[in-house]
């Protein structure tokens, strides 16, 4: 059993006749956290602490979980700690041999289970593997080379307003019951590890958390490359007229109004 979270250095070797340098990978096996309410001050709870400071130091975290045994509320909270520090994830659900009476929709329905049990990190792949027959173990190291380009993707400026306007076009920004609408002027990406995208909007208060995920959704749709990474959404207020005598719906941060400008919809 792990006592303490363990850094291990592993060597993956390039694909035979590549002319490749070999990977190097930085595991760090945790100690197995328990639940809140069963952890007694002591040696286990400076244990688990260093499991979670561990999340932060990580590029990708490997959530494992018992395929046998579903999803328990601990791995919830781990699920939704992932997110909020930012980490790119991979689900991987272990002990796929254990599970029985197996057939051709078990594996989609135990995809659906995870991901409406995982809701704060549906955005992660799944890999059902066995670390007693190794089934599925070598897919591991693809999915985190994968992850980890997606927590460091960036996205031209132009790219991210042609997919935020196709979104507003098909769903209008939420408004108040007295009819005020808010308005969205334009976005860009601020920064990787994870993805930033700063909304510019005339009253972020008035963009509310149903909103945020058609946006989030929309935009893994259109773009390719954000399946193992979550995005971090800030909306910033801006006048419409601020807007307009600055900078140009299309163009790159700072550029001070260069490029050919475009109105979105429900922006005057």
């Amino acid at each position: 059993t792990t006592r303490d979270s363990i850094d291990a250095v592993m060597e993956r070797p390039p694909p035979e006749g590549s002319d490749e340098l070999p990977t190097i990978y930085r595991f760090i096996d945790t100690a197995g956290i328990r639940r809140k309410g069963k952890v007694d001050f002591g040696p286990e709870f400076f244990m688990v602490n260093r499991a979670l400071r561990a999340i932060r130091r990580a590029d990708v975290v490997l959530l494992v979980l018992d395929a046998t045994a579903g999803v328990a509320e601990q791995d919830r909270v781990l699920a939704q700690k992932i997110a909020d520090d930012g980490r790119a994830c991979v689900l991987v659900c272990n002990k796929w041999d254990a599970v029985v009476n197996k057939d051709s929709n078990t594996f989609e329905k135990s995809v659906k289970f995870f991901r409406e049990e995982l809701p704060m990190v549906r955005w992660a792949p799944i890999i059902f593997t066995s670390a007693a027959t190794g089934q599925r173990v070598g897919k591991i190291y693809g999915a985190v080379d994968d992850a980890i380009n997606a927590h460091r993707k960036r996205v031209t400026t132009s790219v991210l307003n042609e997919v935020l306007r196709e979104a507003t076009l098909w769903q209008p920004p939420p408004s108040r019951r007295s009819g005020a609408q808010a308005k969205i002027y334009y976005c860009n990406q601020v920064s990787t590890r994870p993805p930033t995208i700063v909304v510019f909007c005339s009253d972020p208060s008035m963009i509310n958390d149903g909103y945020r995920r058609y946006l989030d959704r929309k935009f893994r749709e259109s773009l390719e490359g954000f399946e193992a990474t979550p995005i971090r959404w800030i909306f910033r207020g801006r006048r419409a007229r601020d807007v307009m005598r600055n900078r140009s719906m299309n163009g790159n941060p700072g550029d001070g109004g260069t490029g050919t400008s475009f109105p979105f919809p429900y922006a005057d």
